[in-house]
């Protein structure tokens, strides 16, 4: 009798954790049937490991956030500024940051232009820091400064609002790579933050995020947005110029988990997506193995209909877990977390 009772319980718990396990896996898209759908035509860039972020600097060229993330901790990234008219440009293959600082580990980037001051901001995971470089007009960056602070523990975008203030994002308190941090992004928990930097000292400009990713802001400085990876939204904030403050205007459901932003020329943002983000881990693990990507373009104009359009749908092929589109000019470029390539695709129309 206490047999049947123990082999009852123990049925029962594996049926508990086998549909939690289900569920879990059907939230995140795991079992959708993802299409490969662009109306334009892609070319690849290859050699150039792990393009995770992906920003236009002018109509001609795009800085390009590099990391070989299956070469172990120790390995050190590179930022490369390349020319998007010509990809095979041997200049697109040279780190522009001259070894500094030594430990590199790049994440999101965001470039600014103030008058005649050119600054690149970057994601350093290896320091959870926020790197400044001047940029000359030959894309070449000198270091000027490292900004990191206690409660930045796992940075992964930043977006610039004058020479050395920003916003950077922390997805999760614990660290991304930590069990506590992997937990809460299956829990989609709203562990992540926003700190603003404005120049002097640090502030947190928004909590509760479920997975806080990249950032973006409109040409005004008015509106932010931010990308919520285990949420599969989108924030939109009001931005407050004299203050910094944000206020949460609204939030939009996306089909896909978020990665990276774009504000393109027509203030429309482009989000590179993943539509099955827990397909992520194998794909680092065997590199046979290859995960879908997406590309969405959303319009934040009032009466716009539909503001969302998905641009760019493909299995895995073309591009595998795609964490960035940026629009240079007509062209489209699609960045992924751990392929060697990156796309330039020339969009239809």
């Amino acid at each position: 009798m206490r047999f049947s009772l123990l082999a009852g319980a123990l049925a029962l718990l594996f049926a508990f954790v086998g549909g939690a396990v289900y569920l879990t896996l059907d939230s995140f898209n795991h079992f959708q049937e993802i299409e490969d759908r662009f109306a334009g035509t892609c070319t690849p860039v290859t050699g150039v490991a792990g393009p995770e972020d992906i920003e236009a600097s002018s109509p001609e060229r795009a800085f390009v956030s590099s990391l070989d993330r299956r070469a172990g901790p120790d390995a050190r990234g590179a930022i490369f500024s390349v020319r998007v008219d010509d990809p095979l440009d041997s200049e697109n293959w040279r780190d522009r940051t001259a070894g500094i600082p030594e430990k590199f580990r790049p994440l999101g980037l965001n470039y600014f232009v103030e008058g005649d001051v050119r600054r690149l901001f970057v994601v350093n995971d290896a320091t959870k820091a926020v790197e400044i470089y001047s940029v000359a007009e030959t894309g070449d960056l000198t270091h000027l400064e490292s900004i990191s602070e206690k409660r930045v523990t796992s940075p992964n975008d930043v977006v610039a609002v004058g020479p050395r203030a920003f916003y950077v994002s922390n997805d999760v308190e614990a660290g991304r790579a930590s069990l506590i941090g992997k937990a809460q992004f299956l829990l989609r928990a709203g562990a992540g933050k926003i700190l603003y930097f404005d120049g002097v000292s640090m502030r947190a400009a928004a909590e509760g995020l479920r997975f806080a990713n990249g950032l973006a802001i409109n040409a005004q400085g008015t509106r932010l947005y931010a990308a919520e990876t285990s949420g599969q939204a989108l924030r939109i904030y009001d931005r407050d110029l004299a203050t910094g403050v944000l206020a949460l205007r609204r939030i939009e459901s996306l089909p896909a988990s978020p990665d990276n932003l774009n504000v393109a020329w027509d203030g429309a943002v482009w989000i590179g997506a993943q539509p099955k983000p827990l397909q992520t881990p194998l794909v680092e693990r065997d590199r046979t193995q290859s995960s879908p990507s997406l590309v969405i373009r959303f319009d934040d104009k009032d009466g716009v209909a539909s503001p969302m359009t998905e641009v760019f749908s493909d299995r895995g092929d073309a591009i595998s877990t795609a964490t960035v589109a940026a629009l240079s000019g007509r062209r489209l470029l699609i960045g992924a977390l751990l392929d060697d390539k990156y796309l330039v695709c020339d969009l239809p129309g």
